[in-house]
């Protein structure tokens, strides 16, 4: 399934074998059993072998009806419809449902499932080998599709950062999240403005006084945020008032985080 994890498995790798002493533990086993992200695409999968899914004619997303059986089956359940106010405003396409769209993407981009428009939704042979292998494989599969064969932007998609990332944007996150020690706070803003300096990402729109500000919330979305979706990081943040989404403050890199890092580096050069 992954080919580049199998690639490493030599042993005369001592980096790998250095690096499996260390991850593959019933604690580690545990930490990627327990992934609320690993869990809700074993559930996508699931649904679709045990549901007809026709996708959309336009996209080849889920229908509605669908969407609205399988999201109370997530571990931590998505919003579907906005209230503001006594307002409801009712959800219209799988792109109102990032957690839903998220896992959608990494299960296509991925190779575990085709969805096509018009045309119903089928695993595909590397799906059913993804629902039989264990759940720290499985975790670094998903890992691995997001880190280099998705284009993150979709976790962002503002006009302002053009149609691609900078070529060694994951590259640079990748080594400066590594650097970071686990289980020290590192604070949002300036880990942010680094590697947006580091990176040399820019924003391309008319110019607007909040660009730096737009620039900070893309690191949230696509690097922080997916990062914590993975465990990699746990987050700090500040409530605000009702309506609006918590102030990122800080985060962690946590141990298991730090030995999925590893392991990116390691496929990624694989």
């Amino acid at each position: 399934m992954l080919d580049h994890l199998y690639r490493l498995v030599d042993p005369r790798n001592w980096e790998f074998q250095m690096w499996a002493e260390q991850v593959y533990t019933d604690q580690m086993l545990a930490q990627a059993e327990a992934l609320p992200l690993r869990r809700d695409v074993v559930t996508l999968l699931t649904f679709v072998n045990e549901h007809k899914v026709v996708g959309t004619r336009s996209t080849g997303n889920m229908p509605l009806k669908l969407i609205r059986q399988l999201a109370p089956l997530f571990v931590v359940p998505p919003e579907l419809d906005d209230r503001i106010g006594e307002r409801i405003y009712p959800l219209k396409s799988e792109y109102d449902v990032w957690p839903l769209y998220f896992l959608h993407a990494l299960a296509e981009v991925g190779g575990l499932v085709e969805t096509l428009p018009g045309r119903l939704w089928r695993i595909l042979p590397n799906g059913e080998s993804f629902l039989e292998t264990d759940c720290l494989d499985q975790t670094l599969h998903l890992l691995f599709t997001w880190w280099y064969q998705t284009n993150w932007l979709i976790a962002y998609p503002l006009a302002g950062l053009g149609e691609a990332l900078p070529p060694a944007f994951e590259g640079i996150t990748l080594r400066r999240l590594r650097a970071m020690p686990v289980g020290r706070r590192i604070r949002f803003e300036p880990f942010a403005d680094q590697l947006i300096r580091r990176a040399g990402l820019t924003w391309s729109a008319p110019q607007s006084t909040v660009a730096q500000d737009l620039l900070r919330s893309g690191i949230r979305k696509m690097v922080i945020q997916v990062a914590a979706d993975f465990g990699i990081v746990e987050l700090a943040v500040k409530e605000r008032a009702p309506g609006l989404v918590p102030r990122l403050v800080a985060f962690e890199v946590t141990a298991f985080g730090r030995l999925l890092l590893t392991a990116l580096d390691l496929l990624g050069t694989a």
